[in-house]
């Protein structure tokens, strides 16, 4: 963490947090385990870890948390998927009474497509008052894809189209329902795409 800045007040220092964290070029290695727990660098993200469970909690009470110029390997492994290496990540987190809203902007490598755009705006349910139980929030995502490769994309999301070939712009809604994602919208612009339906592969 090459350089870290923290913006204090009276209220922020009784809740034994800050106003604003603002983190400048970190290294990040987040993955996703096969039990489907969030790790960042080496501590579970997850609420029901009794340890590190509180570290989720303290994090979404942050008033803001601000990233940029990070480094961040993305790792799945319920899903399967090849790592992902991002750069000139940016992000933006902002929590209130029961409310997430949460950007990421970054750029991948160059032959998995151009710079893009993560956006989500989540709730807590009513009568929660854990904030790091985030597989209970529910709300909307939204991305924005200038230039992807599909086929490497839909490696990442939780979707159920086997895309063999594909490139262009893509922009995706989905809805997401106590953590799950609950159907998507998308507005493509692609070119020579290659999908498999069922046992068949559709151009």
């Amino acid at each position: 963490l090459p350089r870290v800045v923290v913006s204090l007040s009276p209220r922020s220092l009784f809740d034994l947090g800050f106003d604003q964290l603002y983190i400048e070029q970190p290294e990040l290695d987040v993955r996703r385990t096969v039990s489907g727990h969030i790790v960042v660098a080496g501590l579970d993200m997850d609420s029901s870890t009794e340890d590190d469970g509180r570290l989720s909690s303290w994090f979404f009470r942050q008033r803001e948390v601000v990233i940029l110029g990070g480094t961040l390997r993305w790792t799945d492994e319920m899903r399967g998927a090849p790592p992902l290496a991002l750069n000139r990540v940016d992000l933006v987190v902002r929590n209130s009474a029961r409310r997430h809203d949460l950007r990421l902007d970054a750029t991948p490598s160059t032959d998995w497509g151009e710079r893009f755009s993560l956006r989500g705006r989540f709730r807590q349910p009513l009568l929660s008052i854990d904030p790091g139980r985030w597989q209970e929030w529910s709300g909307e995502v939204y991305g924005e894809f200038p230039s992807v490769d599909l086929a490497q994309l839909m490696r990442q999301l939780p979707l159920e189209v086997n895309v063999q070939a594909g490139h262009g712009a893509l922009r995706l809604w989905s809805d997401v329902d106590q953590g799950r994602f609950a159907g998507a919208v998308a507005d493509v612009q692609l070119a020579r795409v290659v999908a498999r339906l069922g046992d068949q592969l559709e151009p």
